[in-house]
């Protein structure tokens, strides 16, 4: 017979939660709330054509740095297909460029997927949570390091979270600005 932190712990190690957040305007993150997301338009470098996709983000950073408000969500034992890094992407390019042959280059031969085309592919197939690490890395406009979490629409409503977890922050800690480095 288990004790009762023995089941807990046990529990604990057979459960992964991912916490996410779709970061919208103030009066948009109301209507999300109360109606869930509705069929989103976009087209974008990620977004597939025809289908509505969820953008979400596990770096707060990412999110807070525009202004905007955060929707909580969480999921329970996810299925998440990753896709390479633009980063990967770029040095492996580069690497089948200096290897490859003239005929190879012209054909495109076992050229590197984008991680664009993989993610767009990923959600078409069927993929329900699609993960594009460092997808917000851009070494030009110092944008903080994040990845995009993609998911379908329905998956978003099921896991949005009503009542997430408060940040706690530390009594008389001064908040960091972006010029000041951590300690």
């Amino acid at each position: 017979m288990k004790t009762y932190t023995q089941f807990i712990t046990e529990a604990r190690r057979r459960m992964r939660v991912l916490r996410t957040k779709h970061y919208t305007s103030p009066e948009n993150e109301k209507e999300i709330m109360t109606k869930g997301f509705k069929d989103s338009p976009s087209s974008g470098t990620y977004h597939p054509q025809g289908k509505s996709v969820v953008y979400t983000t596990p770096s707060s950073r990412v999110g807070n740095d525009y202004g905007t408000r955060p929707v909580s969500l969480k999921i329970v034992n996810p299925k998440i297909h990753s896709t390479d890094s633009p980063k990967n992407y770029r040095s492996k390019l580069k690497s089948w460029m200096r290897d490859s042959s003239d005929e190879d280059l012209v054909k495109d031969k076992n050229r590197p997927t984008d991680p664009r085309k993989q993610s767009k592919s990923a959600i078409e197939s069927g993929k329900k949570i699609v993960r594009v690490p460092d997808a917000h890395e851009n070494p030009l406009r110092k944008v903080p390091k994040g990845s995009y979490i993609m998911m379908d629409k329905e998956t978003a409503n099921k896991s949005i979270d009503k009542n997430p977890s408060p940040t706690i922050k530390a009594k008389g800690k001064e908040r960091r600005t972006k010029t000041q480095p951590k300690k």
